[in-house]
This record gives C-alpha cells, sequence and structure tokens, in this order.
C-alpha cells in the first residue's frame, strides 16, 4: 500500500490522523498568546514576582522552534509516495517533538510564573487533547503521562525547596503536602481521562474515515467498470447494428419496387429504427470516452469559437429550415479564444443545438450567443422551444434522464447528451447552468477560461467522441 504526498501532507495514513498544516499554523498562534499574556501580567496585573525575562526567553525559544519545525516539515517530508508505515513512523516521531518540546516550554513558563498556582496549568490539557487527535492512541497515553510527571515533578521540586517558586500569591500554598498531592493527582486523572475520551471519540472518527474511503474507493471501482461495460457492449453493438440498416438500405434500393405495399412499410421503418439505434450507441460510446478521459488525455490549446459555431450551425440548418425554424449566431468581436480541445468543443456545441432543434417546434427559433465574461468566455444557446419543467431542471445533466415533456415530444433521444456536454466543459475548468420555462423555451449557458494567444492554424484537432 502507497501513500502519496499530498495525502501525506493534508490527509492521513491507516490509523494516523495527519493535519500538518494546521498544527503548525495554530502553534503561531499560541506563540502570540504567549507574548500577549507575559504584556497583560506585567502591564495590567503588575505581578513583580514573575521572572519576565526567562518567560521572554522561553516565548523567543518556542518562535524559533516553530520556524525550525516550518523549514523541517517543507525539506523532510518525502516528495514521492512512501510506505505508510514508514509515513506514520516519521510524522509520528516528527508530532510527539514538538508536543514534548511544548510540554517542557510550558513547565518551565509556569515554573517562573508561580508554579502549580499559576491558572494556566490547564494549557496541559491542550497538547494531551492535540496529542490524542494527531496521534495513535499509545501515543498520546505516553504524552499524557509525560506532561503529569512534568508538572508533578516541578511541583515537588518547588515545594521541597529543591528549585526556587516565584510566587503568585503572598500564601506559600505551593509547599503544603496536602497541595502538592492533590494537584499532582488531580491533573495526572483528569489528564488520564481526557486522553481516553478523545481517543475514543478520534477511534470512532478513524473507523468511520476508513470506512468513508472504503465506499468511496469502491464507488470509483464500479465506476471504472460501468464506462467499460458500456463501451464494450456499445462497440460490439455498433457493428452489426450498423450492417442490418446497410443491408435493408441496399434490399430496399434494389428490390423495393417488387415488394408488397404493407411489406415495404414494415421495412422502411427499419432503417429510421437502426438510425435511432446508432444514435443511441454512439452517445453510450461518447458518454464512456469522456469518463475516461483525463488531464493529459486531449491537447488544450487556443480555440476561436466564431467558426466552429457557424460549422455546428450549418451542420443542423437543413433540419432547422426543414421546420422554418430561424437560427442566428451573435458573436461579439472582441471576444478572446477559448482553452479548449477544438474537436471536443464542437461535439459540445453540436449536443447543444441540436437538442435546441430536436425540441424546438415548427416556426420557433434559436439563437447562439459568445461574449467575453469576466476573465473567461460566454457561450448561450437559447431556443423557443417546448421548455423543461421546474421540477426536472434540477436532474437536467443526470445520465440517461430526459424531462416528461421532452419524452412526449420526441420518442427519441438517449438523456446522455447534456451528461457528456457537462462532463467536457468541466474538464476544461468551466461550467454549465440551464434557465427555462415550460412552453417558453430554455438557455444554456456555457462559461469556459478564455486563452491567452492566438489560435494556431496548424493545431490538429483530435478526433471527437464518436
Amino acid at each position: 500500500m502507497h501513500v502519496s504526498t499530498e495525502r501525506l501532507r493534508d490527509g492521513h495514513t491507516d490509523g494516523f490522523i495527519w493535519r500538518p498544516r494546521w498544527f503548525l499554523l495554530n502553534r503561531f498562534f499560541a506563540v502570540a498568546g504567549v507574548f500577549a499574556a507575559i504584556a497583560v501580567s506585567r502591564l495590567l496585573f503588575n505581578l513583580d514576582a514573575i521572572n519576565y525575562p526567562m518567560l521572554l526567553l522561553l516565548a523567543f525559544i518556542l518562535l524559533a522552534s516553530n520556524l525550525g519545525y516550518v523549514a523541517y516539515f517543507h525539506k523532510a517530508i518525502p516528495n514521492e509516495a512512501a510506505r505508510a508505515s514508514q509515513a506514520e513512523s516519521r510524522l509520528a516521531v516528527f508530532t510527539m517533538v514538538q508536543i514534548n518540546a511544548d510540554l517542557v516550554i510550558l513547565t518551565l513558563m509556569l515554573h517562573f510564573s508561580g508554579g502549580a498556582t499559576n491558572p494556566f496549568v490547564f494549557y496541559y490539557f491542550f497538547h494531551t487533547m492535540l496529542a490524542s487527535i494527531l496521534l495513535p492512541k499509545r501515543l498520546a497515553y505516553i504524552e499524557a503521562v509525560t506532561a503529569a510527571l512534568l508538572f508533578c515533578g516541578m511541583t515537588l521540586a518547588e515545594g521541597t525547596g529543591i528549585i526556587r517558586h516565584y510566587p503568585l500569591f503572598s500564601t506559600a500554598l505551593h509547599a503544603r503536602p496536602v497541595f502538592i498531592t492533590g494537584i499532582c493527582f488531580a491533573l495526572g486523572s483528569a489528564l488520564l481521562i481526557a486522553v481516553y475520551m478523545a481517543s475514543s471519540i478520534m477511534d470512532r472518527l478513524r473507523v468511520h474515515q476508513a470506512s468513508l474511503e472504503r465506499a468511496l474507493e469502491e464507488t470509483e471501482r464500479l465506476e471504472t467498470e460501468k464506462s467499460h461495460f458500456l463501451n464494450v457492449v456499445a462497440h460490439d453493438l455498433k457493428s452489426p447494428v450498423a450492417s442490418i440498416e446497410t443491408m435493408v438500405t441496399s434490399m430496399l434500393a434494389v428490390y423495393g419496387d417488387q415488394i408488397p405495399p404493407k411489406a415495404r412499410q414494415v421495412l422502411d421503418r427499419i432503417p429510421v429504427r437502426t438510425g435511432e439505434l446508432l444514435r443511441f450507441i454512439r452517445e453510450l460510446l461518447d458518454y464512456s470516452r469522456v469518463e475516461r478521459l483525463d488531464g493529459n488525455a486531449f491537447p488544450v490549446e487556443p480555440v476561436w469559437l466564431k467558426p466552429l459555431v457557424d460549422g455546428v450551425i450549418e451542420m443542423y440548418a437543413h433540419q432547422a429550415r426543414s421546420r422554418n425554424i430561424a437560427v442566428g449566431v451573435q458573436a461579439e468581436s472582441n471576444t478572446p479564444n477559448v482553452a479548449a480541445n477544438r474537436s471536443l468543443l464542437e461535439h459540445v456545441l453540436a449536443n447543444l443545438v441540436s437538442n435546441a432543434v430536436r425540441y424546438t417546434p415548427e416556426n420557433g427559433s434559436i439563437n447562439v450567443g459568445v461574449h467575453p465574461g469576466d476573465g473567461d468566455v460566454i457561450i448561450e444557446v437559447t431556443d423557443t422551444g417546448i421548455g423543461i419543467p421546474e421540477e426536472d431542471l434540477p436532474h437536467i445533466f443526470s445520465e440517461f434522464f430526459r424531462a416528461g415533456n421532452a419524452r412526449k415530444f420526441t420518442s427519441t433521444g438517449t438523456g446522455l447528451g447534456l451528461s457528456i456536454t457537462r462532463s467536457i466543459v468541466e474538464r476544461f475548468g468551466g461550467s454549465i447552468a440551464v434557465q427555462s420555462r415550460l412552453g417558453a423555451g430554455t438557455t444554456f449557458t456555457v462559461h469556459l477560461p478564455a486563452a491567452t494567444g492566438e489560435l494556431d492554424p496548424r493545431a490538429t484537432p483530435v478526433a471527437a467522441p464518436g
């Protein structure tokens, strides 16, 4: 099992939750808090018995250690994948060094500012809680015991006079055996209980996180298998269906006059139905190919939209004219090129325009607008067609989905076209949205990132899906 660099830096290894950037950032907030506490105790409360020079020295040591941790993290964390066990070991040691150093510095700060009578003894809990979150359970318990030993050692040494006590109050509470015993037992037991509770919660979170990751991996595996299955099935169906269409068309061309009228009517419907089936197969192939595309599967180039739009409009001009549908194009001259793949972008435009033609009744109109946006290019395809019911709008880009009125208007269609369109657009770093009113038409709006530089006329487009 291997763990990527991003997973080491931002995620976790098995049984080990790791958020280094978050931890390192919060350490600097802690340093700022230490300096603020020193200033407040000196200026506001005027606690003269505190050893301020040593506290300031410790604060600067804490700041310097934080800078060292940051430098080490960016230099020492591997740039390539590492074994999970090795990553867990290295990161655990790195975390324990930070927490143990903090515990020592905290103990020294308490010593120079009142010892066990300083209310900031509760800050030991922060470190034990962090250990419970960032480390495996056994290491969190070690950190809790370490904190308790440091605190009790300082308290006992001050109480017995081995080291000097810097009093916050006039009473000699720190030297009383009952106080020493009680405060050590209370803090030590509280730290262990805190670790137990936090570790129990983290265990549950780790189990839940592991189950979610397994579910995600299974989903990705099933998606891959589904795409592969669709590709294989569609590819295997395409040739025989095309052969059927060709044979029937040829037979009608040669023997059409000799076939009885009723049989001829049945045979005439076969090429129509096989044509619909071939279109469905092509869209299945398109879908599986687009789903398997990654960032390096297609070249991205500056694409000039105006001639591309004109070419797509020309593809459907005859179909539009046959139903007296007016088609217009408004492309602003200052529109920049888009960063996309020419053939895949043509596929997007063809899907949107063909849908507009298909679902616009006779004597309607379609308009394709292209204009610059805020750092991107906007393409709008607007029609005066049948529209989309409001309850169907959230599902319009879903796989195999067709609106209810679309199914009634025409029986042909796979429900894959818009899903493919959205997948392609999003792979270019763009977005697509739809606005529609039932019976009043639909507008699809595509945002694509603008390209820098001019269109290279020598660019060779790759084959579009299908």
